[in-house]
This record gives structure tokens, C-alpha cells and sequence, in this order.
């Protein structure tokens, strides 16, 4: 008995610690992917993600977050992606380890706008460093274990609908419901879902350097209820930005970053708790890093008949300038 409630105040500390068994992002417009697998393939190349978040600070064992994602479309089949994704949350005595492998189908709706669909598979470890306990009665047998584990089967699900101005994408997380066997006990995955839109608003329409994005973020996952999160970016000529985030009866956030060359992106958030955690807590921090490496576009048809006689026109030009060169060689003669 006193196995099976320690598991479970356990795996409840989890889940609620590590945001309802998922963890909560403010930089979510940079990298959708960590919530909807169709996102992979917006981007025609390929994208490398490195994301870091500090829940919390100055709590002791408050919960930590490491994710490295990567994705890219196909070179001949630039419509199609695959992707993988690795997260790692520690939040106290519980730890959780999550690997995917997804892929993706986009199609177009128009001359301007994409719908993409997505699947991701894999699996969900949990471990909990009992050594680390303090408990009241230490004395019990099950205490005398080192690390308790448990796994279970995951897979994900979403899709994306695009465009230059706008976007909105719907996704599952944890779709099977999926059973975690602890020792003498058991527990699951909750499914959560999630709403995500935004758009893109030129400010000057001339030079199109200055454009401000709005978006919104919804989660739902039983028994918690719904959750909000709005976030406004102001982007300058697509390299540099700044902007905030609400969670809305829980956290404001700050935000800033900057694309190199179009191949490097940094970005920073700090999120301040509008709740009692506020006494507590410094904030929390998060940090993502991405390299892109765009895809060479793909030339049509057309493309090719008009690289064909461009090189025709080319040749005859140049063998002109040769005949009217040695003409005036043979006249000076």
C-alpha cells in the first residue's frame, strides 16, 4: 500500500510540475514542431533546434528542460519531411526522457496557400531517483530501490493550414492514452491538444521591413481546464525581434532574438509568475538555438526551356562578338 501511494503522489507531482506531463514553452511561434508535427515542412531545407528552459529559478529541483529537434523536406519531393525529436525534463526526484520520429504531407490549397499533415511515433520514459527520497518511514522495503522506471508507447498527431499571412494548426499529443506500469501499480498518458494561430502584418508597405505578428495558443487536456497564451512579435526586416507572451492567470513573458544570415537563430525568453510563486521564484529562463539550411529551389519545365534559350541566345551573342573581333583583326592586317 505505502508503494502504491508513493508512486502516485510521484507521478502526480510530475504531471503537475511538468506542466499536465508536458512541458510549457514561450517561444512557441519560433518552434512549433515541439507541439505539432506538421510543422516539419514549412521550411523547404532542412532546421536544426536546440531549446533550454529553466522553470522557475531559485526553487530548489525546479523542474529543467532540454530538447534537440531536427526536420527537413525532401530534395525531390519537396511537398514531404521527416523529423525526430529527443526531450529531457527533470523536475525534482522525477525524471523523463521522450524520442519521436515523425513525418509529414503537404499539399496546396492555392496558388498561396498550404495545408500539412503529421504523424510522430515513439516512446516515454519515466525514472525516479528513490535514493534521493526523504521519507517519513524509512524503513520500508521499496525505499531500498535505487531507481524506479516505467515506459510507455507514444504517438502524436496534427495539421497545418499556411501561408505567407497567416497560419493555424491543431495537434494531439499523447494520443494512445497509454499505460505506465510502475511496481504494484499503474498510470497513463493524458492526451492534450492544442490550438495554435497566427498572422503576419506589414506595417510599411513599401519596404516591408517592419511587420508585427500576433498569435494565440490553446491547450486543453482533461481533467485541467483550457489555457491561453497570446504572444506578439515585432520583427524588423526578418533578423532582428522583440516581443511578450501572456499565460494568461499564470505568467508574462519577455522575448527577443535575431536571424544570421538566414542561417543561425538565437532566442531568449524570461517569464515572470503573476502568481504566489512570484515571492519564490527569480522568473524562468529559456533559450533556442536553430540552424537552417535552405534547400536549392527546384527548377519546373518552364524553367528549364527558358534556361535553354537564354543559353542559345548566349552562344549566338558571343560567337557575334567573335566574328565582328576577328573581322576587325584581319582589317587592321
Amino acid at each position: 500500500m505505502r508503494t502504491k501511494i508513493f508512486i502516485a503522489v510521484l507521478f502526480l507531482y510530475a504531471s503537475v510540475s511538468i506542466a499536465q506531463q508536458q512541458t510549457l514553452y514561450s517561444n512557441i511561434i519560433l518552434n512549433q514542431y515541439v507541439y505539432n508535427p506538421a510543422y516539419a515542412g514549412v521550411y523547404k531545407g532542412v532546421e536544426i533546434n536546440a531549446n533550454y528552459r529553466q522553470q522557475w529559478a531559485g526553487f530548489e529541483d525546479a523542474p529543467k528542460t532540454a530538447i534537440v529537434s531536427a526536420y527537413g523536406t525532401f530534395k525531390k519531393k519537396p511537398n514531404m519531411a521527416v523529423g525526430g525529436m529527443v526531450i529531457n525534463d527533470r523536475s525534482g526526484l522525477i525524471g523523463r526522457t521522450a524520442f519521436y520520429g515523425s513525418y509529414s504531407y503537404h499539399v496546396k490549397l492555392g496558388k498561396k496557400v498550404n495545408l500539412g499533415f503529421g504523424l510522430s511515433m515513439g516512446g516515454v520514459s519515466y525514472n525516479v531517483k528513490v535514493y534521493n527520497a526523504k521519507p517519513y518511514d524509512k524503513d520500508d522495503e521499496f525505499l531500498k530501490s535505487n531507481i524506479l522506471n516505467a515506459n510507455a508507447f507514444d504517438a502524436n498527431a496534427g495539421l497545418y493550414l499556411y501561408s505567407k499571412k497567416f497560419f493555424f494548426g491543431f495537434s494531439g499529443q499523447q494520443i494512445p492514452n497509454a499505460k505506465i506500469r510502475w511496481v504494484n501499480t499503474m498510470g497513463r498518458l493524458t492526451p492534450h491538444y492544442y490550438a495554435i494561430s497566427g498572422v503576419n502584418i506589414t506595417l510599411d508597405k513599401k519596404k516591408k521591413e517592419w511587420v508585427i505578428q500576433p498569435a494565440l495558443l490553446a491547450r486543453f487536456n482533461s481533467p485541467v481546464p483550457y489555457q491561453l497564451e497570446a504572444n506578439l512579435r515585432l520583427i524588423y526586416k526578418n533578423m532582428f525581434w522583440i516581443g511578450g507572451n501572456y499565460r494568461f492567470g499564470a505568467s508574462a513573458s519577455g522575448m527577443f532574438g535575431c536571424t544570421i544570415s538566414k542561417l543561425v537563430t538565437f532566442a531568449y525568453s524570461y517569464d515572470y509568475a503573476l502568481t504566489s510563486l512570484q515571492k519564490y521564484s527569480n522568473g524562468s529562463h529559456e533559450l533556442l538555438l536553430t540552424v537552417s539550411f535552405a534547400s536549392k529551389k527546384q527548377k519546373t519545365a518552364s524553367d528549364k526551356v527558358t534556361d535553354a534559350d537564354e543559353e542559345e541566345f548566349n552562344n549566338l551573342d558571343n560567337s557575334i562578338k567573335s566574328n565582328l573581333k576577328n573581322k576587325k583583326n584581319e582589317e587592321k592586317k
